[in-house]
C-alpha cells in the first residue's frame, strides 16, 4: 500500500490558508491521499503579522468589505470542489450576536462590533478571529484522505533525504524523537521576517547607549518596546508609511490620549500627559495617501496606454527598463484615467468636448509641449490637472523659510489630501488609483514573463516601484490622517519635511540626534530616534535560522545584479517561474518552493482577495497547489505551469 503524499509548509498566514483550500481540492480531484504539515509558532490563518494582539487600537488598512480569504461566487476557474465563504464584513455581520456575547464587559470591543459595517476598518484583534474561523472552516471541509497536521514550532533547517530525494524539516521541538519531519516537498511562506542589525544600526544603537539616548530600529511596531521613549521627550521619527501610523497610535491613544469630535465637525486631541513630541519626516516628507472613501470607477477601459500590447508597440520584445521605458507609459495611463473621469463626471470643469480631448491626448507624445498646451486649454483649473511628479513628491521644488512654515505646509497637505479622498468631486483621484492598480498587474506580468532588465528586476521592482505603489494605493484609513492632523495642531507631532537627514551629535553634556530636511533651514535636537519602517528583506542579514543555514550552504541566493561595476541586490530570494527556490549555482531545487514578502518580485503581492472581483489570488493558489503536488509525486506529467499571469489582485 502506497503512503500518502506529504507536503510541508513553513508559515500559517493567509496565503497558506488559501493554498490549503486548493491543495485539498486537487487531492480530491486526483483521488490521492495527502498529508499537509503546517509549521509556524504563530496563529493559524493569521500568521505573525495578522495574529491576535491585545491592542484594539491597531487596525487593518483595508475596508472589511475588501478582505476575504475564501472565494465568493465571482471567483472562476478553480479546481472543484470550491469552499466558498464570507468576506470579513459578511463574517462579522453573521457572527455579531455571538461576538457581542463573548465581548461582554469589554466596551471597546462591543462598540466596534455594534458599529462594524462593510466600510469599517476592522481592528486586527477582531480580524484575527475571522482568519481563525476561516482556517477552521477550511480544515473542517477537508475531503476524506486529506489531513492537515499543525505544528506550533519553528523550522531550524531543511535538508535533502539522501535515500529518496525527499525533504526533511528540522524543528526546534519535533514530532519525532530526533526533531525531524520528513515530507516530499516544502513551501517556504513565512511572510515578514526579522533581520540582524546592520552596521549602521549597530553604530546608532551604540551611540544611543553611550550617551543615554534612545534608539528604536526598524521593526514590527506592534512588537516593539516603546517604553524607551520617555514622556515629553523630543523624538525624531524617520518614515511616514504604515509602520509610522501604528507608531503614532501607540504613543498617543496608547498612552492615554483621546480624540474629541467638535460641534463644527473638527477633531481635537486631548493629551494624556505621557506622549513624547514626535518630529517626523521621510524622503517624500508626507504620509502615504489615505484610502479613498468613495467608489473607485470600474469602467475606465484599463489597461489602455500601459499593457503588454502597448509595451511591445513602443519597445519591441527586448528587455525593458522599469524607469526609462515603462514609467512614461505608466504615467500616461494614470493621466489618461484621471482625465477620462474628469471629463465624464465633471464636464463643467472642462472647456472642450471629451471626445476631442481624448483624441488629442492619445495622439500627443507624453511630456510634449503639445500635450501641455492641450491640458492648459481644456482644463482651466490647475487643481484639476494631473502631474505625476506632484503626486509622487509634493514637496519637491519648495523651500520653507522656517520650521514653522514647513510644518504648516505639510499639515495643509495632509488635510487637503484627506479632504480630496473623501470628496466625490475629486473622483479623478480614484481613477488614478485604478490606473495604478492596473499598472501594478501589468508590471507583475512583465516581470513574470522575464521582460524586465536585470537592474529593474533586482532593484527597482521591489524598491522604487513598490514604494510608489504603496504610497498611492496602500495607505492608511482616512480617519488616521484626520487624527494625524489633530495631533499636529496639538503640538504632539511636528513635520520636518522631505529628504530628512539625521546625525549623531556627541557634544559632551549635550549629546543628541539632530535632524533637518531638504524643505527648509530648520534643525531639531532630540533625545531619541525611531526608524518607523519594517525591516527590509535581506538574505545576507536575516536572523531567521532556516534561511541563514540554506544561504550558508548555497541552497538559496538573493536577487542581485552587477551594473556599471556596482553590485545591486534587493536582498530577496530568487525563485524560478514555478516558484522553485534557486541556489547559488543558478539551479532550481525540484522540491523546494517559496512565496511571500521575502521572494523577489512579490513585495506587494496580495495576501487577501477583494470580493466580487474574480480575484486572481485564488487561481494562482490553484496553480501553485497543482505544481506542489506534481513535484511531490515526481511523476512525468505536463510541463510546469508559471504561477504568475498578466492578471492579478494586487493591493
Amino acid at each position: 500500500m502506497s503512503r500518502p503524499t506529504r507536503v510541508g509548509i513553513v508559515g500559517a498566514g493567509p496565503r497558506v490558508l488559501v493554498l490549503l483550500q486548493r491543495l485539498s481540492a486537487h487531492a480530491h480531484d486526483a483521488a490521492r491521499e495527502l498529508e499537509v504539515h503546517v509549521v509556524d509558532p504563530f496563529d493559524s490563518g493569521a500568521g505573525r503579522v495578522w495574529r491576535r494582539v491585545p491592542d484594539p487600537l491597531l487596525w487593518m488598512n483595508s475596508r472589511a468589505a475588501d478582505i476575504s480569504v475564501l472565494p465568493d461566487a465571482s471567483v472562476t476557474g478553480l479546481t472543484p470542489p470550491v469552499l466558498r465563504g464570507p468576506s470579513l464584513a459578511e463574517w462579522v455581520a453573521e457572527h455579531r450576536a455571538d461576538l457581542l456575547h463573548e465581548a461582554a464587559g469589554n466596551h471597546a470591543a462591543q462598540a466596534e462590533l455594534l458599529d462594524h459595517g462593510p466600510a469599517s476598518f476592522t481592528s486586527r484583534r477582531l480580524a484575527s478571529r475571522y482568519f481563525a474561523d476561516a482556517w477552521v472552516r477550511t480544515v473542517s471541509a477537508l475531503p476524506a484522505g486529506v489531513r492537515v497536521h499543525r505544528h506550533h514550532r519553528t523550522v531550524l533547517d531543511l535538508t535533502d533525504d539522501p535515500v529518496d530525494g525527499g525533504q526533511v524539516l528540522h524543528l526546534d521541538h519535533g514530532t519525532s524523537t530526533d526533531g525531524t519531519l520528513p515530507v516530499d516537498v516544502v513551501l517556504l511562506a513565512q511572510g515578514h521576517l526579522d533581520v540582524r542589525p546592520s552596521p549602521r544600526e549597530r553604530r546608532t544603537a551604540g551611540f544611543a547607549r553611550t550617551h543615554g539616548l534612545a534608539y528604536v530600529r526598524p521593526g514590527y511596531t506592534s512588537e516593539q518596546d516603546l517604553d524607551v521613549l520617555p514622556p515629553g521627550a523630543d523624538v525624531v521619527v524617520v518614515g511616514m508609511g504604515l509602520a509610522f501610523v501604528d507608531l503614532v497610535v501607540r504613543l498617543t491613544e496608547g498612552r492615554g490620549g483621546r480624540f474629541e469630535e467638535r460641534a463644527d465637525g473638527g477633531l481635537d486631541y486631548r493629551p494624556g500627559g505621557r506622549e513624547p513630541r514626535l518630529h517626523v519626516g521621510s524622503r517624500r516628507g508626507v504620509p502615504y495617501r489615505s484610502k479613498i472613501e468613495y467608489p473607485v470607477p470600474a469602467d475606465l477601459g484599463l489597461p489602455r496606454f500601459y499593457s503588454p500590447r502597448t509595451v511591445d508597440a513602443a519597445h519591441g520584445n527586448g528587455l525593458l527598463d522599469l524607469r526609462a521605458d515603462l514609467w512614461p507609459l505608466i504615467a500616461r495611463e494614470m493621466a489618461g484615467a484621471h482625465y477620462r473621469e474628469l471629463f465624464r463626471s465633471h464636464p463643467g470643469r472642462t472647456t472642450v468636448p471629451a471626445a476631442e480631448f481624448d483624441e488629442a491626448f492619445t495622439r500627443a507624445e507624453w511630456g510634449s509641449a503639445e500635450l501641455d498646451e492641450l491640458v492648459v486649454r481644456a482644463v482651466p483649473d490647475p487643481a484639476d490637472r494631473f502631474d505625476p511628479s506632484d503626486l509622487d513628491r509634493p514637496l519637491d521644488g519648495w523651500w520653507g523659510t522656517s520650521g514653522e512654515e514647513v510644518h504648516a505646509r505639510v499639515l495643509q497637505h495632509v488635510e487637503d489630501d484627506r479632504a480630496r479622498r473623501s470628496d466625490p468631486r475629486s473622483s479623478p483621484d480614484a481613477a488614478v488609483l485604478a490606473a495604478v492598480l492596473s499598472a501594478y498587474v501589468v508590471t507583475a506580468g512583465l516581470h513574470a514573463a522575464g521582460r524586465l532588465n536585470a537592474r529593474s528586476s533586482a532593484v527597482d521592482l521591489d524598491g522604487w516601484w513598490h514604494g510608489f505603489f504603496s504610497y498611492v494605493a496602500s495607505g492608511p484609513p482616512p480617519h488616521r490622517l484626520r487624527q494625524l492632523a489633530a495631533l499636529a495642531r496639538a503640538g504632539v507631532v511636528r513635520f520636518l519635511g522631505a529628504d530628512v537627514h539625521v546625525e549623531a551629535d556627541p557634544t559632551p553634556g549635550a549629546a543628541a540626534f539632530t535632524a533637518g530636511s531638504g524643505s527648509g533651514p530648520h534643525e531639531v535636537r532630540a533625545q531619541a530616534l525611531v526608524e518607523a519602517r519594517l525591516p527590509a528583506p535581506d538574505l545576507e542579514w536575516t536572523s531567521d535560522v532556516l534561511l541563514g543555514r540554506l544561504r550558508d550552504r548555497g541552497e538559496v541566493r538573493a536577487h542581485e545584479v552587477v551594473d556599471d561595476g556596482s553590485r545591486w541586490s534587493n536582498g530577496r530570494l530568487v525563485v524560478d517561474g514555478t516558484a522553485r527556490l534557486v541556489g547559488r549555482d543558478g539551479t532550481p531545487h525540484p522540491r523546494r518552493f517559496a512565496t511571500g514578502a521575502w521572494v523577489s518580485g512579490e513585495a506587494s503581492a496580495a495576501a487577501f482577495a477583494r470580493p466580487g472581483t474574480d480575484a486572481e489570488l485564488f487561481r494562482r493558489a490553484d496553480r501553485f497547489a497543482a505544481e506542489l503536488l506534481r513535484a511531490a509525486s515526481a511523476s512525468s506529467g505536463p510541463s510546469p505551469v508559471p504561477l504568475s499571469t498578466p492578471q492579478g489582485d494586487r493591493r
